[in-house]
């Protein structure tokens, strides 16, 4: 072969190499970028819950009367611990559980109860374009499904004893804050609107229907493993 032609040829078989080269070499960034975005993770969080007052009609059971009336709650608090996968660097979905309790107290001179409230929720979330100097701050948002119950518990046994409630569809908004601590932790600041529409609760003698609204101020810390 003519050392010109050969020379060309060489030329040719080095680009064509080093196309290849750089062509792996993006997929092999792109590869580890998703595969660090994929991730597995847990969290817990806590704070305060601010249940919504409401007025409703309490009606003895076997159609013996009916009386209005209503709760007002004080300030409680939340518990929940949640374990959810990271899809993309901006897309989780999870699934949670979280514990509600307040105490309260039935309009008219009733009693002073405590009322609980258990809730299993999937939640997808959407993280967005990280803040400051580094990018440690995170905003967030989100919103969730699922189910919950409400039990009003401390009745007197006079007054029939605690109201208990099946489990009712539930929903929860969400938006919040997450801090970068390290590629593993975060901690986060949220508030939440959670809801359950038209409880039914029932004891020995009486039964009433509500919906259950709260306000959350929670905060927590989330682990990617």
């Amino acid at each position: 072969m003519p050392a010109l032609a050969l020379t060309s040829f060489r030329g040719i078989c080095m680009r064509r190499i080093r196309t290849g080269l750089v062509a792996a070499a993006v997929v092999v960034a792109f590869s580890a970028s998703g595969a660090a975005a994929q991730s597995w993770y847990v969290k817990g969080f806590g704070g305060a819950t601010f249940p919504q007052d409401d007025d409703f009609e309490i009606n003895a059971r076997g159609g013996g009367g009916s009386a209005d009336t209503g709760l007002g709650y004080d300030t409680g608090y939340v518990l929940g611990i949640a374990g959810g996968y990271m899809f993309t660097p901006s897309i989780a979905f999870e699934i949670e559980y979280a514990y509600r309790n307040a105490d309260a107290k039935f309009d008219d001179g009733g009693p002073d109860v405590t009322t609980a409230s258990n809730a299993w929720m999937a939640n997808a979330i959407y993280y967005m374009t990280p803040l400051g100097p580094t990018g440690q701050w995170q905003p967030y948002v989100g919103g969730g499904l699922g189910v919950a119950d409400l039990n009003v518990e401390d009745v007197p046994s006079v007054d029939g004893g605690d109201f208990d409630s099946d489990y009712n569809f539930a929903y929860q908004l969400i938006g919040g804050v997450a801090y970068n601590v390290s590629p593993q932790w975060k901690i986060n600041g949220e508030v939440r609107f959670f809801g359950i529409n038209d409880q039914d609760l029932e004891n020995d003698v009486l039964s009433f229907k509500t919906p259950y609204h709260t306000l959350d101020l929670l905060i927590g810390a989330t682990y990617s493993f």
